[in-house]
Formats: structure tokens, sequence, C-alpha cells
């Protein structure tokens, strides 16, 4: 995922922020308040525990947002996505991913922020499949507002234009509904 699909994600995700969300990160908040309040308390007693208390506080305020994020999409925001067909176009130097987006939460959704990215197709595994990963042939970030109802799915097509690469390529599509 390049910077801008990052930054769009970002965006979209604070834009709709739901009630456990706000929950979640004033939990985080309070957390790291006492934590520092107890590191200066300790401070005179015994300087290593207050700093031991400190890099942890802030460890905690920089790694646990990742965790509530990943955490509150697997449970609020159960999403299941699939490519169904890819279309390589003959005449044109195009080609259309036809998707379905499943909601398995028990919300309706309203608006879903999509990242689509085509890779080389082959048979490495491990590490060199992950070097393989982080240079798509070609990605795309959209936000889609359409209103999937619980237990409903979307069926939507993706259209790559000016794709040059001849050879056999997967893709992979995420998303992130609220």
């Amino acid at each position: 995922m390049n910077i801008d699909a990052f930054k769009l994600s970002l965006i979209t995700y604070f834009q709709n922020l739901a009630f456990y969300d706000y929950l979640a990160y004033a939990w985080l908040l309070i957390t790291f308040l006492i934590l520092i309040f107890l590191a200066t308390l300790l401070a005179k007693k015994s300087s290593s525990l207050s700093l031991i208390i400190i890099i942890f506080a802030l460890l905690l305020l920089c790694i646990t947002p990742f965790f509530i994020h990943k955490k509150l999409n697997e449970t609020l925001r159960k999403t299941h996505t699939e490519i169904t067909s890819i279309q390589k176009l003959n005449f044109s130097s195009s080609f259309i991913l036809e998707t379905t987006i499943y909601n398995q939460s028990t919300n309706t959704f309203n608006v879903c922020f999509l990242s689509t990215s085509v890779f080389k197709a082959n048979e490495a595994t491990g590490f060199k499949a992950y070097l393989l990963s982080l240079k798509p042939l070609a990605s795309q970030s959209m936000i889609l507002r359409e209103t999937i109802p619980k237990g409903e799915s979307l069926h939507y097509q993706i259209v790559f234009d000016d794709f040059h690469y001849t050879g056999d390529f997967n893709a992979t599509l995420r998303a992130e509904c609220y």
C-alpha cells in the first residue's frame, strides 16, 4: 500500500469512528495517563522503575492503536472479500476485477475503503513471497459509498487501465467498511 492509500485509509477511519472506537481510545489515554502519574510518584523512590514504567507507557501509546483498530475491525466491522473473476481485455491494456464484498457484521455499512493490488503470479513462499508482495504491478484504492445491509453482499467491478504486463498475475482485495 502506498502513502496516498494509507492516508486515504486513515482519513476514512477517522471520519467514521463509532462509539466503541471512542471508548477504546479513551481507555488507552486513561491507562497512559495513569501509568505516567504512577511513574512520577515512583520517581523519588526508584528512578529506574519509573523509567521502565514511562517506556512501557510510551510503547503502549504507540503500539496499542494498531491492535485496537484490528480487533474492532474483526469484531464490529467484519467483512469478507472475494474476487469472483479477472478479465484481461483483448484489444485494450485494461483488465476488470469482479469482486464481492460480504457484510458479516451486525451493522449496516455505508462506506467502504477498498484497496486492490496486482502481483506477479509465482510459486514463492515465505520471505521471497513477502518481498514480492512489497512491489505490486498495480494498485488502486477507492472509497465506495454504497449501503451494504447486514448479512448481504455487494458486487462491484474494479477497472485497471494501462496495465501492460503480459504474464500471469494474481490480485488481492482488502475492504474496511464502516
